[in-house]
């Protein structure tokens, strides 16, 4: 299911709870997050059962691994063109996606023009708080909104990818220099 807000409805820049429109706002983001992980990981499943070989990590509980797997497994294969704009697709996600842990695990508080964002991280050894990120409101809708472009984007084409997977092959590592054949006029000139 997918649920999103209407802005006028919960008057994003009217006197209503500013409060209530952030919670609204970063749920609609994280949403917009999950539904793009559930894109992948439809494209992974329909890769493994088409035979294509996938790293360990396309199987990772952390989904920005599972992306690289994604990623790499798309590289190894011929998609057509698809393959190479699917790289770009995800790339493009890829950008997007860091400000997934500050909205999904960061503190999220409302101030007069938006909100700040403080994010603490843990590494196994020490805590790192990273400086508070500060986004207008109209930043926060443009945030909104590239979310879902990217995921827009990214999913329209995993679903190109997932429709070529049966037909995919891997893609010919390049002859190392020793191997490749000279051409007759190549021949003759060569040392």
């Amino acid at each position: 299911m997918s649920v999103h807000f209407d802005v006028s409805k919960i008057s994003f820049f009217g006197l209503d709870d500013w409060s209530v429109a952030v919670c609204a706002w970063r749920g609609c983001c994280i949403q917009v997050f999950s539904r793009a992980e559930h894109s992948v990981a439809d494209c992974i499943e329909v890769l493994r059962t088409a035979g294509l070989s996938l790293s360990k990590d396309a199987f990772n509980p952390f989904a920005g691994n599972r992306i690289k797997a994604l990623r790499n497994c798309i590289a190894q294969h011929g998609f057509g063109g698809h393959g190479k704009v699917a790289l770009e697709r995800i790339a493009a996600w890829e950008r997007l996606y860091e400000a997934r842990a500050h909205l999904a695990h960061g503190i999220v508080k409302a101030t007069p023009d938006g909100i700040s964002v403080t994010h603490i991280t843990f590494d196994g050894k020490a805590e790192t708080q990273h400086p508070a990120k500060n986004l207008t409101r109209f930043e926060m809708l443009e945030m909104l909104a590239d979310i879902e472009a990217a995921q827009k984007s990214l999913h329209g084409q995993l679903g190109q990818i997932k429709a070529l997977a049966a037909k995919a092959k891997p893609v010919p590592s390049p002859k190392p220099s020793s191997q490749r054949k000279l051409g007759p006029q190549a021949a003759g000139t060569a040392l």
